[in-house]
Order: C-alpha cells, then sequence, then structure tokens
C-alpha cells in the first residue's frame, strides 16, 4: 500500500498529464474550427458559431473521480483503482450555434469527422428535451489514448451554462449539492425552457425579415 493518500497521487498524475491536455485542447478545436468552416463561410451577420475549448482543473478532476466511488469516498488502501484517465472530458469542447440550424449542420459534419465518437446527449432531466448534443471518444492524437468529448449547444444555453459554473461551481463547490436539489433543478429547467422559447421566437422574426426583406441589421 502506498503511503500518499490518493488525491496526491491524482494531483501528481494531472501535472503529468497536462502538457499533453493543453496539445489536444488546441489541437482538437483546430479540426473542428476546420471541419465546420462550410458553415462558418455562410453566416449572416446575425448568426454566429463560437468554439470553445476548455481543460478540465486538477480538483474539478479529482472531485468528478470521486463521486464515482462508493459513498463517494477513496479507497485509500488501493491506489491503484483510479485514474484520471478514466474521465470522459479532460479535455472538451464546446461549439455555440445560433441559429438552430446552424447547430445540427454542425452536428452532420462533426459526425463525418468522429464517426467512432460516443453519442452522449445532455438532456434535461425535467422534461427530457434535448439540451445539447455530445460527443465522446479517445483522441488519436493522444499519446496516453485519453477521452475527449465535444458538445454543440444553442448560444444561450452555453452561455447560461459558462455563467453558472463561474458563479456557483467555480467559486463555490459546496453548492453543487442545493443545485440539484429538486426544487433548483425545476428552476434550472424553467430557464432551459425561457431560453428555449426566447431563441425560438428570435429566430421566427428574423426570418421574417428575411423573407420581407428587410434589413435585421443596423448600418
Amino acid at each position: 500500500m502506498s503511503s500518499r493518500k490518493v488525491e496526491d497521487l491524482l494531483r501528481e498524475e494531472y501535472l503529468d498529464l497536462l502538457p499533453e491536455l493543453v496539445r489536444l485542447a488546441d489541437d482538437l478545436k483546430a479540426r473542428i474550427e476546420f471541419h465546420i468552416l462550410p458553415v462558418a463561410r455562410q453566416l449572416k451577420t446575425y448568426e454566429n458559431l463560437i468554439v470553445k475549448a476548455r481543460i478540465k482543473d486538477c480538483s474539478s478532476a479529482i472531485d468528478a473521480l470521486k463521486r464515482r466511488s462508493q459513498a463517494r469516498l477513496f479507497d485509500q488502501e488501493h491506489p491503484d483503482l483510479y485514474s484520471l484517465k478514466a474521465l470522459r472530458d479532460l479535455v472538451g469542447i464546446r461549439v455555440l450555434a445560433f441559429p438552430s440550424e446552424q447547430a445540427a449542420q454542425v452536428d452532420t459534419l462533426l459526425r463525418d469527422e468522429f464517426p467512432e465518437w460516443t453519442s452522449d446527449p445532455v438532456i434535461d432531466s425535467q422534461t427530457g428535451q434535448q439540451l445539447a448534443s455530445k460527443y465522446y471518444g479517445v483522441d488519436p492524437h493522444s499519446p496516453s489514448a485519453l477521452l475527449c468529448e465535444y458538445q454543440i449547444a444553442s448560444t444561450l444555453t452555453g452561455l447560461f451554462w459558462e455563467v453558472e459554473h463561474a458563479a456557483i461551481y467555480k467559486s463555490a463547490p459546496n453548492l453543487k449539492a442545493f443545485i440539484n436539489s429538486p426544487a433548483m433543478r425545476e428552476r434550472t429547467s424553467d430557464v432551459y425552457s425561457a431560453l428555449k422559447a426566447f431563441e425560438g421566437e428570435f429566430e421566427r422574426q428574423l426570418k421574417q425579415a428575411d423573407r420581407s426583406g428587410k434589413s435585421v441589421v443596423s448600418a
């Protein structure tokens, strides 16, 4: 048995993996940006595609692994049971798209580029509504055979996740239990529904303006 705690061993593993994670994030972002160029080049002034790369920080990675364990505790007598390589999202890419048909086109293009990756859509547990497409798989450019993921979400939903993460999870991770309470899940679902309705109405009005020949952008 190692005299060092599992958490310390995982921190050491993270530091060993970090240079590879940085390279993978840059490479995967560039590949995705390249393969969605056919959509990006056709965007109208009010449409957008935003590609963002993320590397899971060390504390979040260890916490994610801990949540998989029985009673959410590491077995300190068996440190060999744990490796950050088991996580699917050490490296993640998120594509934010508006309007919704851009997301569908991007999804098709990236499925052609990553045909072996597994679909794992993000679902609102309250309504069953799909919030984002998500895929994960082993990056062929990873010497350590690390799993990576990419998501495709609407712009407003993706930006809401960023605000939520920065305001709650990043500043006070212990608040996650409150966010996962039934009452808060219901309120969060209300936000998703409101954002979807807002984007849907905005898209409808923009298309109506396009059909009527009206300019939708001020000079």
